[in-house]
């Protein structure tokens, strides 16, 4: 069973919500997220990782429309790894000044394998909608240009023979979210319907998305950055495997009134993001591309690349 079955299937049936955090009557906001710390690579250290793991629970924050409060660390480590915990709580605790949450503390265990890091983190939502908002011919926008972990992820698979960039060694090193996006959803909060972040991937994004509200999203663009383009050509990388090989882009889709559209875009640029508008939704629960459906993509924890 896959990890996308899992969560639907087992974890689904039991939990309280359907969404990737939960928002309380007080409209505190509740996330927890995490990984083996082997899912790591050789130019990575301890202190990415602590870094790594905070932002990925802010990504969710942030894009879920709240602002953080409070991060909780959870943290297995192999004895022969012991030396290096104060780096990882030092990228923990750096990240969360950097985006404005206190580091509270949290739990340690021994692990007998290389170990794992589960951050939570609190937020208060500032503009949290429920994905039943979404209507017909709303707007879907990303938040900036996405694809640089795909090459990172396709030159490892390739045996490391595509050279990268120090861009996209550094989006998946230390990826840094622009904190101002908070300030899009305090200005224009009646204007959006949705929101989401994109570390699982594009595609799978959507199709949490679609399969949510029950909704379609014809894709106009594909918003993949310009060196990205010019690195499939250069090593003749299809634009299936860009869909399939990514994930852990801390980017934000938000679904948007289609009135409202362009002045959410100039806004956002001048939060300092490079905004797209990538598709529209419809109200066929299928997601389209230049009228082909696009198969579900992208990585799963317990069987990989799909």
């Amino acid at each position: 069973m896959s990890e996308h079955e899992i969560i639907k299937n087992i974890i689904g049936k039991y939990s309280y919500v359907e969404d990737d955090v939960y928002v309380d009557k007080d409209n505190n906001m509740y996330k927890i997220d995490g990984f083996k710390l082997d899912y790591t690579f050789n130019f990575m250290d301890f202190y990415d990782i602590g870094w790594k793991a905070v932002t990925a629970v802010m990504s969710d924050i942030f894009s879920k429309g709240g602002v953080p409060k409070f991060i909780l660390s959870s943290l297995g480590i192999d004895k022969k790894y012991v030396s290096q915990i104060e780096d990882i709580v030092r990228g923990i605790k750096d990240a969360s000044d950097y985006y404005g949450s206190q580091y509270i503390g949290g739990d340690l265990n021994s692990a007998s394998t290389t170990g794992w890091i589960d951050i939570a983190g609190v937020g208060k939502a500032i503009c949290y909608k429920d994905v039943k908002n979404i209507q017909e011919n709303d707007i879907v926008i990303i938040s900036n240009f996405i694809g640089y972990t795909s090459i990172v992820f396709l030159s490892y698979i390739n045996n490391w023979k595509i050279k990268l960039t120090e861009t996209e060694i550094n989006k998946v090193r230390h990826p840094i979210i622009n904190r101002r996006i908070k300030d899009l959803f305090e200005n224009y909060c009646s204007s959006i319907n949705y929101s989401t972040d994109i570390s699982d991937g594009l595609i799978v994004s959507l199709y949490n998305i679609i399969e949510r509200s029950k909704k379609g999203i014809e894709l106009l663009d594909l918003p993949f950055s310009k060196n990205v383009i010019e690195k499939t050509y250069e090593y003749g990388i299809k634009i299936d495997d860009l869909l399939k090989y990514g994930g852990e882009e801390f980017e934000t889709l938000i679904v948007v009134k289609h009135d409202n559209a362009s002045e959410i875009i100039d806004y956002m640029e001048y939060l300092g993001f490079s905004p797209n508008i990538i598709g529209r939704v419809t109200s066929r629960a299928v997601l389209e591309y230049k009228k082909s459906i696009i198969k579900k993509t992208g990585w799963d924890n317990f069987t990989g690349w799909f």
